[in-house]
C-alpha cells in the first residue's frame, strides 16, 4: 500500500467515526491480512495519524491530534466495554465539585488495570453487572462520550467513596446537585442496587440537607457514616446511622 494512501484511509475512519478502533476492525474494514494491517498501522503511527493506546489499540488522530488528546474522558471511555466516566471525573463534569481529578475514572463491568497513556491517567472501577446502568451518550468537544447521568454519579460515589474524595466531597456534590437532581428516580436508582448502608448514607445526607425522601432500602444494624472510621458521635435511628464526621467536616459551608 502506498504512502500516501494512510491518509486517504485517515479519512475513511473519520467518515466511520472510529476515532478509537482495534487492528480487528481495521483489518475487517479494508480486507486486510494482519501482517498488512500491522505494516499499515506502523506507517501510520510515524505519520502522526494515529496513536497506540495499549497493544491492538489505537486512536485516530488524523489532521487534527489535539482533538483526541485533549479528551482525556473520550480516550478512557475507549479503552474498554462497556464503560462510563463516572465517580470523581463525573462530579466535576457537572459542576458538582470545584475540584478537577488528576485522573480520570472509568466505570465498566471488566477488570482492568490503571493505565498511563501520555501523562494521562485512567483508573477503571469494576461494578459488579446490576449495578452497571443510568448513564447517557452526550458529545464532548466533537467526540461521543459516555457519562453517568446525575443521580447516578451521586451513587457510583457512595459505593466506591475511595475513588472521589472521600464521604466528604460526596456530601459537598450532593449539595451541589441539589437542584439538578430527579430525587425519585435518585430512590429508584438507590434501590436498585441493593445496598442498604448506601441507603442509610444518602437518606441522611439528603435529610441532613432538607430534602428528606422515603422508600429507601436502609441498613439493618448500625453502620457508619464514613465507613473508613469506626462508629462513633451520634447515632441516628431513623437511618441507623453513626454520624462520625461532624457537621462541619461534612457542609463546611452550612447546609443552606
Amino acid at each position: 500500500m502506498k504512502q500516501n494512501n494512510i491518509f486517504a484511509i485517515a479519512q475513511l475512519l473519520q467518515q466511520h467515526e472510529l476515532f478509537a478502533f482495534n487492528s480487528r476492525t481495521l483489518a475487517d474494514l479494508l480486507a486486510l491480512s494482519k501482517v498488512q494491517v500491522s505494516q499499515l498501522l506502523n506507517r501510520m503511527e510515524a505519520a502522526g495519524l494515529v496513536a497506540c493506546v495499549e497493544r491492538g489499540k489505537y486512536l485516530l488522530l488524523g489532521l487534527s491530534p489535539e482533538l483526541v488528546l485533549s479528551n482525556p474522558f473520550f480516550i478512557g471511555g475507549s479503552l474498554v466495554s462497556p464503560a462510563y466516566i463516572s465517580f470523581w471525573s463525573g462530579l466535576h463534569y457537572y459542576g458538582f465539585t470545584e475540584q478537577a481529578p488528576q485522573t480520570t475514572f472509568i466505570a465498566t463491568t471488566q477488570h482492568k488495570p490503571r493505565l498511563t497513556f501520555r501523562q494521562l491517567q485512567f483508573q477503571f472501577v469494576t461494578l459488579p453487572p446490576g449495578a452497571f446502568f443510568g448513564y447517557q451518550r452526550v458529545q464532548l468537544a466533537g467526540l461521543p462520550v459516555v457519562i453517568a447521568d446525575e443521580q447516578k454519579i451521586i451513587l457510583d460515589c457512595l459505593l466506591f467513596p475511595q475513588w472521589c474524595g472521600g464521604i466528604t466531597e460526596i456530601a459537598k456534590g450532593l449539595k451541589n446537585s441539589l437542584e439538578q437532581l430527579d430525587l425519585d428516580l435518585l430512590v429508584e436508582y438507590a434501590n436498585q442496587l441493593h445496598n442498604p448502608s448506601l441507603g442509610s448514607r444518602l437518606g441522611f445526607l439528603l435529610e441532613t440537607l432538607g430534602k428528606p425522601v422515603e422508600g429507601l432500602a436502609i441498613a439493618q444494624g448500625p453502620i457508619s457514616l464514613d465507613a473508613s472510621k469506626p462508629k462513633s458521635g451520634v447515632y441516628h435511628r431513623r437511618w441507623r446511622i453513626y454520624t462520625n464526621l461532624s457537621p462541619s467536616d461534612l457542609f463546611p459551608q452550612g447546609v443552606m
